[in-house]
């Protein structure tokens, strides 16, 4: 069923280029053509500008201005009050990415003080073959304020702004038929291990859980990260890692007044590990990747005058300090644009092995595509279920292992396999209670 939702939200997207993002590209939300005058407040066309690590421009994705059948237009004004619109999410299996915007015709002033009944705030949603869905739009939510960030994982949609809370929605749903999750103040998304983070500048939080694993109910509440400060800073894109051999994320990077910031999970309590960059740098827009014990960084910094794509890549390690690291300035943005923020480029995941066996109520199957690094492992259970996660190569050595504990549901888990080991694996879960499953994919 979900496989056949991906096809009918995206069979009839407002556009497609037809080709995949490249293998460890990023992908760069830019405000305006170059051409028109940037005025703040005033809507302003969307691109997704595609680059390379090395900072070459791939190519330009336009998000769309017009209006076509149920698909919306997605523009966004190069300057508000805090420059916290146009912020994009990777889902956590890398397939899509997600923003918000503005159903409004590009030269519409003050267009984040519209009212929502008047202008929709829209969400995009963008496969790894660039296709661009608009058709997600709200008429009653983040009115007269603005819709700062949206993320998916294909078939839902949460989305966050101004003081209108973290809202959840179905793909494709639009007027007021969506649920506020929570009236407090969301300001960027990110889903790690099944569960939907945010963060935010309401009392007391900053760095939070929202509800628990990926809520669509209302009543959810907001939970600060353990350790992490609940006053002070103004925090905004983050992106987590799992390090030293950890089976959850315990790394986590931050642009937090305006600078970027490092914690580890030590004990149960987010752990600081420095700080890069100072205020006037104006650190807002942050990706990253994980290679082999290194963490790769992009980094968008001063996106109010323009923006440039800083890389960092920090070997420093869980629980060290990244205070020392220098930057790589990759890409300055021209005159009359501006970049707003910026994520790793979706890549396409396609499933190897059937879901479950007879014999069981887990399914388990593995994730792969022979063309990129991304490896899942996909558990589906009925019941809560604990057990092991085993990668095998063909000699029968195990390259990976990692311990799982799932509520009822479906949970992804990136695996981490050899670098450039590529070929046929095994994979195996075993439940406590004793349950087998195995499947073989190729990688």
């Amino acid at each position: 069923m979900r496989i056949l939702l991906f096809f009918l939200l995206f069979a009839c997207a407002a556009r497609s280029s037809a080709q995949s993002f490249g293998n460890g590209n990023i992908v760069v939300v830019r405000i305006g053509t170059g051409a028109l005058p940037m005025t703040a407040g005033t809507a302003q066309p969307v691109y997704l500008d595609e680059y390379t690590p090395c900072g070459e421009l791939v190519r330009s994705i336009a998000m769309p201005v017009t209006v076509s059948g149920s698909h919306r237009r997605l523009t966004l004004p190069p300057a508000s009050a805090d420059y916290t619109e146009g912020f994009i999410s990777l889902s956590e299996d890398g397939q899509y990415l997600a923003l918000g915007g503005y159903d409004a015709a590009t030269g519409t002033a003050a267009v984040t003080g519209s009212t929502s009944s008047t202008v929709n705030r829209v969400v995009g949603i963008i496969d790894a073959t660039a296709n661009v869905n608009t058709t997600t739009a709200f008429s009653n939510r983040f009115s007269t304020v603005s819709i700062r960030s949206a993320i998916t994982d294909g078939s839902n949609v949460w989305a966050a702004g101004g003081n209108g809370g973290i809202v959840y929605a179905t793909a494709g749903s639009t007027g007021t038929s969506n649920t506020l999750l929570t009236s407090t103040t969301g300001r960027c998304l990110g889903i790690y291990d099944g569960q939907l983070y945010a963060t935010s500048t309401a009392t007391n939080l900053r760095m939070t859980r929202v509800g628990s694993g990926l809520p669509t109910t209302a009543g959810q509440t907001m939970t600060n990260l353990p350790g992490y400060a609940t006053t002070g800073g103004s925090p905004l894109q983050f992106f987590m890692a799992r390090l030293n051999g950890s089976d959850t994320v315990n790394v986590l990077y931050i642009a937090d007044n305006n600078q970027l910031k490092k914690y580890s999970l030590v004990a149960g309590s987010w752990t600081a590990n420095g700080t890069l960059g100072v205020t006037g740098d104006k650190y807002r827009g942050l990706t990253g990747t994980v290679s082999g014990s290194d963490v790769i960084l992009y980094a968008l910094r001063r996106n109010d005058t323009g923006g440039e794509i800083i890389q960092y890549t920090d070997n420093t390690g869980y629980n060290a300090s990244f205070a020392n690291l220098k930057p790589i300035i990759l890409v300055q943005a021209d005159s009359n644009r501006v970049f707003r923020d910026l994520s790793m480029a979706p890549q396409a995941v396609s499933p190897l092995a059937a879901l479950k066996t007879s014999n069981s109520t887990t399914g388990f199957r593995v994730l792969s595509n022979r063309k990129g690094p991304l490896v899942l492992a996909e558990i589906a259970a009925s019941e809560p279920v604990r057990g092991m996660i085993n990668i095998y190569d063909q000699n029968g050595r195990i390259v990976y292992t990692r311990k799982v504990t799932v509520d009822k549901g479906i949970y992804r888990y990136p695996l981490d396999m050899p670098a450039n080991a590529h070929g046929l694996y095994f994979a195996s879960f075993i439940s406590l209670r004793g349950d087998l499953i195995t499947r073989k994919f190729i990688y």
